[in-house]
């Protein structure tokens, strides 16, 4: 639970009077948005094969039930455009010939075992040489429910190599058995922390994985636990997709999910009601979706459950990937190059309305005998989801998400203080020092303005995650604020008594910057300062 209160920052001018309050135009004027929806097409005949000489008049996109129009078009043939009068090739596929794939390897080693992926990993590793040369590869792991590039983009195969060694070495990612969460389950469960870490050498993995299943309904406890497990992961793999700088071309993630919770949960805080893993999976295909990410998931080489099976064709089939499983995961890398290297990349402009909606899509072929794959929807999102999407990427994924030349914010930690019922919680005090003279101000009249968003983000150590606030901050000078002027602000922050990762960040909605810090807090520790000296 977080809860927030602040108080008026330090220097700035009271609120202003109604009659005096510049116009939101001053702010936000007209926008136009021109990104193109991206959709990645592969046409099929009945046997399965390949279909290619197709033109942008053979396509319909249907979106909502209503046909638009085709504005981009182009046929990919083993990696290259195949130029075309009928159509623009999409902003995506660049300006020359070669169209890369990138390939973001996710590998969730807080539900996979190091056994069961060991020979998923020696097949990646084999099939790294196949790959079509411009094409480049990233590694991130998710372990102890904290995120790590071992590798970042590149086409440099031996770097990859490298990254999956330390993967398929188990050292020191071993995978489900090191899992914070199974610590969890098996409290839940009455074994003391101690006993299961006894235990662990005899316990087989299989144990270990069915105690993954939905539990019975009475034990809400653990259903909370699991929820927040899946959503956890969840979050951890479209802050990856949100975070990383892909470069230019396709992209492909590839998931090693492994043995994600299944079934019905409870939702957090609510004793009615009930949410399924589907609906929290559909904000993993949403993200994709947005980012234009088509996901192939592949999973461990223990098979999984049938539940387990259809959510990863789930996720594939509403992003217009495959999911590989048993023996097909073994070639997964080859047979994913093989799908991407021939399609249609169509493109068309919605009109944009920056209202979070989710919109469904489908593409058609104007012949009846041939079949289509491709992402079934899009989301419109809106600038305060984009923002608050930026700033739990940096949460999870401080490293790659620090744009160049962004000053560091500074940062105050107070000491925490005991409160609450029992003394559960704790209070505490935090100074934002807002680098006003780095954000673009505003001149109306004989002031000059700027309208800031300033955003708390924090995860503990199993996880779990409060609501992002959003908390307006509308600064008023008489003059232009030099380049390194700052503007404190006073918080308080109202925390479990538990250990934090917390990022506070400040977001300007008119250019589109952030600037923000990351810190650890713990009930005893000293104040501190983040991103200066004290």
């Amino acid at each position: 639970m977080l809860i927030f209160a602040w108080t008026q920052p330090a220097g700035a001018q009271p609120p202003s009077r109604q009659s005096d309050s510049p116009p939101p135009a001053v702010f936000f004027g007209e926008e136009i948005d021109v990104r193109v929806v991206n959709l990645e097409v592969v046409v099929e005949d009945r046997s399965g094969g390949r279909v290619q000489g197709l033109g942008a008049e053979d396509f319909r996109i249907v979106v909502d039930g209503v046909e638009v129009d085709v504005d981009y078009f182009t046929e990919i043939l083993e990696n290259r455009a195949v130029e075309s009068p009928e159509g623009e090739a999409p902003p995506a596929v660049g300006d020359g010939e070669s169209v890369p794939t990138n390939y973001l390897l996710f590998v969730d080693d807080d539900h996979t075992h190091v056994t069961f992926r060991r020979p998923v990993v020696r097949g990646f590793m084999r099939q790294l040489a196949n790959l079509y040369p411009p094409d480049q590869v990233a590694v991130v792991v998710q372990s102890h429910r904290r995120l790590q590039v071992l590798s970042p983009f590149t086409t440099d195969r031996r770097r990859t190599r490298t990254a999956l060694e330390r993967l398929e070495s188990g050292r020191p990612f071993g995978g489900v058995l090191r899992s914070p969460r199974m610590l969890d389950e098996r409290r839940l469960a009455g074994t003391s922390v101690g006993r299961f870490n006894e235990d662990l050498t005899s316990v087989s993995a299989d144990l270990l994985v069915s105690s993954m299943d939905l539990p019975q309904a009475g034990d809400e406890a653990r259903a909370e636990s699991l929820a927040r497990d899946l959503e956890f992961s969840i979050t951890a793999v479209s802050s990856t997709m949100r975070a990383l700088d892909v470069p230019e071309g396709r992209k492909v993630l590839l998931l090693l999910a492994g043995d994600w919770p299944v079934g019905l949960f409870r939702p957090a805080g609510q004793g009615i009601g009930l949410r399924s893993d589907g609906e929290m999976l559909d904000s993993l295909v949403d993200t994709a979706n947005v980012l234009g990410y088509t996901v192939y998931p592949v999973d461990q080489q223990k098979g999984p459950s049938l539940r387990r099976w259809q959510n990863l064709r789930r996720i594939a089939d509403r992003t217009g990937g495959k999911a590989y499983v048993a023996g097909a995961n073994i070639a997964a890398l080859r047979r994913v190059s093989e799908d991407v290297a021939n399609y249609y990349w169509l493109g068309f402009v919605p009109e944009y309305r920056r209202d979070d909606r989710a919109h469904d899509v489908r593409v058609e072929v104007r012949r009846p005998d041939l079949r289509v794959r491709s992402r079934s929807g899009y989301v419109d999102l809106s600038r305060r989801a984009e923002a608050d999407m930026q700033t739990q990427g940096r949460l999870l994924f401080p490293d790659e998400t620090r744009s160049h030349g962004e000053p560091v914010l500074r940062v105050e930690i107070g000491e925490p203080e005991p409160t609450g019922p029992f003394r559960r919680k704790m209070l505490v005090p935090v100074t934002v020092h807002v680098p006003v003279g780095y954000f673009p101000v505003v001149p109306f009249e004989d002031r000059f303005l700027s309208r800031l968003e300033l955003r708390f983000a924090v995860v503990d150590r199993n996880g779990q995650q409060a609501a992002i606030p959003v908390i307006p901050l509308d600064l008023d000078a008489g003059s232009e604020p030099a380049p390194d002027a700052l503007v404190p602000w006073e918080a308080m922050l109202t925390l479990r008594r538990r250990p934090h990762d917390l990022v506070v960040s400040i977001h300007d909605p008119l250019s589109r910057q952030t600037v923000s810090t990351r810190t650890k807090i713990s009930f005893r520790m000293e104040p501190t300062t983040i991103g200066g000296l004290p």
